[in-house]
């Protein structure tokens, strides 16, 4: 507007009016410069804060589109905030507690997964309460399951024990198992529970390959003869009358 009524005039009024739409210009630009580097330093910022980018806001910014870029790194640095609070997950912590009390072997995938855990006790950030959860369920399984091996290796030490016949010399069978079985209780939980797993394997192994006891045959029973039809024929009753006296 103000290079237009500058055309339509001469000398000094234009020279002024051209002076202040220079002005306006440079205004402007340096306006729009400071709003895109304002924009290039959120874009920075949501990078820095983990915010996944595939490239589209850099190109909205090339292209000057820098009121998009904005909206986008504010709401996105918002959604980051929100996922980075702090939530619980029930029993995580003692759950994890009970397997270093325990000493327990976890699966290294399980292992890798809690050690890389972002969690305080059983807080825990929203963007991985799922994984938190998934973890712990896992955990509970991998501890029941150590409990259930455990009291299936102290129930074979019992059994063997006292299956042991009272007149048994020191080389018999029974004897040695138990011992062995024994021995191994007070040398190490864990080969307690491996060896006796590994036992019930080949008890397993053992009953899948034994043949299948043979069903009993039933006997067929002896040819009739051929006069006999098989068949008796009952007595024929005697009809009572219908009328007293009668006979």
């Amino acid at each position: 507007m103000l290079l237009e009524r500058a055309r339509a005039l001469d000398g000094g009024a234009r020279a002024r009016l051209e002076a202040r739409a220079s002005a306006r210009l440079a205004a402007l630009e340096a306006a729009f410069r400071r709003a895109r580097a304002d924009a290039a330093s959120q874009l920075r910022a949501l990078a820095e804060a983990g915010g996944a980018e595939d490239g589209a806001l850099a190109a909205a910014l090339e292209r000057g589109e820098v009121a998009l870029v904005v909206k986008a790194v504010r709401r996105r640095l918002r959604e980051l905030a929100a996922e980075r609070q702090m939530t619980a997950v029930p029993w995580l912590a003692r759950l994890r507690g009970e397997a270093a009390a325990r000493d327990m072997r976890l699966p290294e995938p399980l292992a890798r997964d809690l050690a890389q855990l972002p969690c305080d006790g059983d807080a825990v950030e929203r963007r991985v309460k799922r994984q938190a959860q998934a973890l712990s369920n896992a955990l509970s399984s991998a501890l029941f399951h150590e409990s259930l091996v455990s009291a299936r290796a102290t129930l074979a030490v019992a059994r063997a024990a006292d299956n042991v016949p009272a007149d048994a010399g020191p080389y018999n069978a029974q004897v040695l198992a138990a011992r062995a079985l024994c021995a191994a209780e007070r040398l190490s939980d864990h080969y307690l529970r491996a060896l006796v797993a590994s036992l019930q394997d080949l008890g397993a192994l053992v009953a899948a390959f034994e043949p299948e006891p043979e069903k009993p045959t039933r006997k067929k029973a002896p040819p009739r003869a051929s006069g006999d039809t098989g068949t008796r024929r009952r007595p024929a009753r005697k009809k009572a009358s219908l009328f007293r006296g009668s006979r």
